[in-house]
């Protein structure tokens, strides 16, 4: 029947020896609507066909890269082999047709596949990402390089900087936020601030076929204006239209640097192309949102939102990476939630699970520890986006018993009221979310890596799972532990949120480095 799996496997297989890149784009698109690597049983007959019509490809002498790139991107969404995602990417390396915006395209088509852990990476896939983002880098320097004049510091506004920020979206986002808060401690410590919209995130520009297509949301109504509102200020704003190539993106990008000459541009948000190539007019400072990491750009200045360790310190003595605090702003709490209006049982240690993408991040040691948690008296909230929420419990008739999902929560704040502890799975982002639970005094657990970590600090952090399993269970037996951690939470939290001595203390060090080391 049309619309079945079996139908999907027939059109693959009679676009063997298709060139038309439209009915790939076409077949893809309706496969996608399939969710063919949710089920067990139907993964494996596809991944025999793949591994069929590769096999006859191979024998046959045909290398139709179109037909390629498809039973590659199958194959390694439904596998659990770094070898097929490998695959993949030689194929887009390797291909003389492919281009700078090509490469781009994939590169951040790798960033949400990375982060939500929906295909393998080994090293050979980590080192084959960072030359697809070299190649891109170096082919756009080559054909942009008249742009690239530097503008002298003496010609410069010192008071001015630029944000550069991939993804602007309403307040809920938390990155958007971030942005928002850092512009707004800038104008605080006496800068004048632009905001830009380079509108990367996931951009479709040099679209190459990929199953299961990411696509950054760009929001309409932010092309018409010229300024946002942040608290008690109008910042001036624009948003690069998505549709517009990486290329005419830089040409407006570099006429509006060179009419405003800002003293610095600061990139906020990992694999910004258009901020490392407008770093060689300006100097460029970037910071990732996963603050607890390094950013990936190309530009000098790298700002890390924690101190170095000593062997991080000796990795990396060639690097100009600025030390500081990631602060957050978090937004003011508007409501009241109650246990027992919510229907959440009124006697029990209620534990607190907060993420946007808790279907990838909760892995099965982390749910052993909420079952045995949860046979020990604990009742467990999730919190955000969790599709799987429903098979998942299938598995563990405890947490089943013991736990509601209650979707996105638009004010966590009143959320972590009524609970009382903040549990942590082994995952990169959440910063925002600890500290939301340290300001109404909860605890947390989480293991000693990660955003998390980077965001509560050493007090609340384990070094296992079992470890995170004993700290649970002390804090639901031991209330004066629970009262001492309590009051270093909200320290934690008050230390965390003040955000205008923080940022100028970066842009001090920034400001620094300029007169001292760049143009």
């Amino acid at each position: 029947k049309s619309g079945t799996g079996c139908s999907y496997m027939k059109q693959l297989w009679n676009l063997k020896d298709c060139k038309k890149v439209n009915d790939y784009i076409k077949f893809l698109c309706e496969l996608g609507t399939d969710n063919i690597e949710k089920e067990q049983h139907i993964t494996k007959l596809w991944h025999c066909l793949c591994e069929l019509l590769l096999y006859e490809q191979e024998q046959s002498g045909l290398n139709n890269n179109y037909y390629n790139l498809v039973i590659y991107s199958i194959l390694m969404s439904i596998s659990n082999n770094a070898g097929y995602t490998n695959l993949y990417l030689k194929e887009v390396l390797f291909n003389s047709n492919a281009n700078n915006r090509n490469m781009y395209f994939v590169w951040n088509q790798f960033k949400p596949r990375s982060l939500k852990k929906l295909v393998s990476f080994d090293k050979e896939t980590r080192l084959l990402c960072d030359e697809l983002y070299e190649r891109s880098y170096s082919g756009f320097s080559e054909e942009l390089k008249e742009y690239f004049v530097k503008i002298p510091l003496s010609e410069r506004n010192k008071n001015l900087v630029l944000i550069f920020t991939i993804q602007f979206l309403e307040d809920m986002h938390a990155p958007t936020r971030t942005v928002k808060e850092r512009a707004k401690a800038l104008i605080d410590s006496g800068k004048d601030v632009l905001i830009i919209n380079t509108a990367e995130q996931y951009t479709t520009d040099g679209y190459m076929l990929v199953y299961n297509l990411f696509e950054g949301e760009v929001l309409e109504k932010y092309n018409n204006i010229s300024q946002v509102d942040i608290g008690e200020y109008k910042v001036p704003f624009l948003q690069i239209p998505d549709n517009l190539p990486i290329q005419y993106r830089m040409q407006v990008l570099a006429q509006i640097i060179n009419k405003v000459k800002p003293y610095y541009i600061l990139s906020v948000g990992t694999g910004s192309i258009l901020a490392d190539l407008c770093g060689n007019i300006v100097p460029c400072a970037s910071m990732a949102l996963a603050f607890s990491t390094l950013p990936k750009t190309k530009n000098k200045m790298k700002i890390l939102g924690r101190k170095l360790s000593e062997e991080e310190r000796q990795l990396y003595t060639e690097e100009d990476i600025i030390e500081s605090r990631f602060t957050f702003e978090l937004k003011p709490q508007k409501k009241k939630f109650s246990r027992k209006k919510a229907g959440l049982p009124e006697d029990k240690f209620m534990l607190v699970v907060v993420g946007i993408r808790l279907e990838f991040e909760i892995t099965k040691d982390f749910m052993d520890v909420l079952s045995k948690a949860c046979q020990a008296g604990c009742y467990v909230i999730f919190a955000g986006v969790m599709d799987n929420y429903k098979r998942l419990m299938q598995d563990y008739p405890f947490v089943s018993e013991n736990s509601s999902f209650i979707g996105y929560c638009d004010d966590i704040l009143a959320l972590m009221e009524i609970c009382d502890l903040y549990i942590n799975p082994d995952r990169l982002g959440g910063g925002f979310s600890i500290i939301e639970a340290f300001a109404k005094g909860k605890p947390g657990v989480y293991l000693n890596r990660g955003d998390v970590y980077t965001a509560g600090g050493e007090d609340f952090a384990v070094g296992s799972f079992d470890d995170m399993l004993k700290q649970i269970l002390k804090y639901k037996g031991d209330k004066d532990y629970y009262n001492q951690m309590s009051v270093i939470a909200k320290k934690r939290a008050e230390l965390m949120t003040s955000s205008k001595e923080a940022i100028a203390d970066i842009d001090h060090q920034i400001c620094q480095r300029i007169e001292d080391n760049y143009w």
